[in-house]
Order: structure tokens, then C-alpha cells, then sequence
């Protein structure tokens, strides 16, 4: 088994082969939204370091969001294009789930928060139940306020909550302030080092080989991507032919 796993939905495209003894290798990119252009020759480099051809791939495992809408696209097609021209099974991973792998301690939350914009965040929360994880909080897009009591309400004190994601750039204040807030009720609030605070192709491809071999592989065609809302632009054309009516 050899699972190529594709991760395009945050700000840095990273891609990782996972094989059947579970050990995991990574190739990444400094470049920032710059998927189009860098992904394939990562996935060429991964194989060359891996001493691999993109043929000896059994499966692909795809990030499949929420997250950037164009970065979700560009890696669900990459990986729907893979999984048909090799005739490979593909998983398609939830992004916010995947960063239970990035963390993998049972006495603590794990609770990913992307910036959606329109004062909005996508957001779910879990916890390690044995050797899977468990959701605390549903995936969506969430008014910040609304999921952090929602978290409240779905923890059991003593607890440590642990928040990943490009959202702390805009919201970590906020959550700091609820922090504070529930300190009292025996929650603690801590933030991931900036260097593991993001989306990784290395949790995409253990949680993808969990779901592979958990029997969730699809055919290329059944694959969609999640994006948890309407894209803007989809939106406000939306908006615009309604008002036409």
C-alpha cells in the first residue's frame, strides 16, 4: 500500500506518501497560494524521493475542505485526475478532522478555526476516543461566538482546548478573552506553535489511511469537494439574479 496524500486547502500546498507499515513522507512548498503552478512538481519530487513512480500509487487520499475555495478546487481535481489515470481508489479527507493527527492526546480538545470572512468561521471540535477521534462540535461555518459556546456546552470540565488554524491571525484575541472567561469552569485554552498551527499533508494521510482502510475509498467520480458555505461569487450572482426578478 502507498497512498499519496494531497493537501491544497490552506495558504501552503503540501503533499505526503503514506505506506502500509504507516510511515509518512512529506514534501512541501514556501510558496503562498501558489498551488496551480507547484503541486505536480511536488508530487514528482515526493516520488523521487520516495525512489517511486507515480504508477506504484494504490490510492489517493485529497484534503477535501472547507478551506480556500480555488485551493480546494485545484487539489480535488489533481486528485480526481490521479485516481483515474492510475485506476486508484480515493478518499477524500475532512480538512478540519485532519488536524486531530496533527495532536493525538485523548486530555485534550482539538479545535481547528479557519477565517471564512463575512465575520465567520469554520470550525468543528474532537476529541481522542482510543485510536479514533470523536466530534465534540459538528463541522460549519460559525459565528465565532456561536461555536465557542458551543464548545462550552459539549466539554466536560477539567479539559484543555487546543486551537490550530489560520483563524488565530484574525480571532486568537477573542478566544483569549472567552478563555479567560471559562478558566473558572476548568477549561484551558492554548494555542498551537505557528510552525504546526496549519493544515499538513502528513495528517491527511494518516487520517486518509484510517478511512481507507475503514472501506471509505469512492470511484474519482463520487468525489465532491466541502466547502461548508456558498463561494462569494456564487453568492452575490445569486443575490444579483434574485434582485433581477
Amino acid at each position: 500500500m502507498k497512498l499519496l496524500a494531497i493537501e491544497t486547502t490552506g495558504a501552503k500546498a503540501s503533499v505526503a506518501l503514506v505506506d502500509e507499515q504507516g510511515k509518512v513522507t512529506v514534501q512541501g512548498s514556501d510558496e503562498t497560494m501558489n498551488h496551480l503552478q507547484h503541486l505536480i512538481p511536488m508530487i514528482q519530487q515526493l516520488m523521487t524521493n520516495c525512489a517511486l513512480s507515480i504508477n506504484d500509487i494504490t490510492g489517493i487520499l485529497v484534503s477535501e475542505g472547507p478551506g480556500s475555495f480555488t485551493g480546494i478546487r485545484i487539489g480535488m481535481a489533481t486528485a480526481k485526475g490521479l485516481a483515474q489515470a492510475l485506476n486508484v481508489p480515493i478518499v477524500g479527507v475532512p480538512t478540519l478532522r485532519s488536524f486531530t493527527y496533527h495532536f493525538q492526546r485523548e486530555d485534550v480538545v482539538v479545535c481547528p478555526v479557519f477565517d471564512a470572512r463575512r465575520e465567520q468561521v469554520y470550525s468543528g471540535a474532537y476529541t481522542w476516543n482510543g485510536t479514533e477521534a470523536v466530534s465534540l462540535v459538528a463541522d460549519g461555518a460559525y459565528d465565532l461566538k456561536e461555536h465557542l459556546a458551543q464548545l462550552q456546552a459539549a466539554i466536560t470540565a477539567p479539559a484543555k482546548v487546543l486551537f490550530f488554524g489560520d483563524g488565530l491571525d484574525r480571532y486568537e484575541a477573542l478566544i483569549r478573552q472567552w478563555g479567560d472567561e471559562v478558566k473558572e469552569q476548568g477549561i484551558e485554552v492554548e494555542f498551537s506553535p505557528v510552525e504546526r498551527r496549519y493544515q499538513e499533508a502528513a495528517s491527511v494521510a494518516l487520517l486518509g489511511r484510517q478511512m481507507m482502510d475503514q472501506g471509505k475509498a469512492k470511484q474519482f467520480g463520487e468525489m465532491e469537494p466541502v466547502y461548508l458555505r456558498q463561494a462569494e461569487a456564487q453568492r452575490k450572482l445569486e443575490e444579483r439574479l434574485a434582485q433581477m426578478q
